[in-house]
């Protein structure tokens, strides 16, 4: 089975186009994941927009039914929704999976997103055929079983994997390792166990990796990881490749291009022979 993974925005927290985000892209999170089956889209950050205007170029008024899944509900993980064009098309199927938000529905949270003192354009002006699905376990969307984990973030966050036939694509943003964040004892390193073990074997994981040493010791505890840790998520799990993602706004593309050096390094000290990159925007996979 051939399964196309596209990434159309890598960046967390809010987008930042200009000279210094060229090469990596400057848009927050969106996955286009293509198999056989149909189309699978990881978060609606910005980049989603150009994923519509992408999808409306090569199937024009052809009827598209397509799955989206949610992590959480914090803006760089939505703001890119209003602007998703094939929203709007009254042929195209759209069902949206989450997880209950903290406190608010997330299909509210969609809505007013798009509320009169938002936006100009309300959620009900979309004539897509959306439906609302809101996950607590695993399931299956089009034939592909999907596994769900909570990951380790402010809020309720969401991470999910793919179980395709023979091949499997783990998508874990938003986390932060147990072990950095805890004081050492058993409990965290049990916690962590458990998210290699969610990510064991995977053919493709796209994992948080926003911070580097310097940032962690003043953002400690909100809820992302260190490029070190997610590479040695990446050895415990046993993967075959592993994308660092949901990139530091502040950090240039010369700047990453250091991390991508000293996280190949990493891998290497650890014994581990899997492929290591800085996901890009705009880079295609093909497994």
């Amino acid at each position: 089975m051939s399964i196309q993974v596209r990434f159309w925005g890598v960046r967390g927290s809010v987008p930042v186009p200009g000279p210094h985000t060229v090469r990596y892209g400057g848009n927050t999170p969106c996955v286009e994941i293509r198999h056989p089956g149909g189309l699978f889209i990881c978060d609606s950050g910005t980049g989603i927009r150009e994923l519509g205007r992408s999808l409306s170029r090569e199937f024009g008024k052809k009827p598209l039914d397509m799955d989206l899944f949610i992590t959480h509900t914090h803006w760089d993980h939505l703001q890119g929704w209003p602007f998703f064009v094939p929203a709007y098309l009254p042929a195209n199927k759209i069902r949206i999976h989450s997880a209950q938000s903290a406190g608010t529905d997330f299909e509210e949270v969609f809505q007013r997103q798009m509320g009169k003192n938002y936006f100009p354009v309300e959620f009900v002006d979309m004539a897509a055929k959306i439906d609302f699905r809101k996950i607590a376990g695993d399931f299956e969307a089009g034939g592909v079983p999907v596994k769900t984990f909570f990951t380790n973030h402010p809020g309720v966050d969401m991470a999910y994997r793919f179980d395709f036939p023979g091949v499997c694509v783990v998508y874990l943003t938003d986390h932060e390792c147990h072990r950095a964040l805890g004081d050492g004892r058993d409990f965290f390193s049990g916690q962590d166990r458990k998210v290699a073990e969610f990510c064991s074997g995977a053919d493709l994981l796209i994992c948080d990796a926003q911070y580097d040493d310097d940032d962690y010791r003043s953002k400690r505890g909100w809820g992302h990881s260190r490029w070190r840790d997610t590479v040695e998520l990446a050895a415990a799990a046993k993967v075959r490749r592993l994308a660092l993602f949901h990139l530091d706004p502040d950090r240039s593309d010369e700047e990453i291009d250091a991390v991508v050096g000293r996280a190949q390094d990493h891998v290497r000290s650890l014994g581990g022979d899997f492929e290591c990159f800085a996901a890009r925007e705009g880079q295609e996979i093909r497994l």
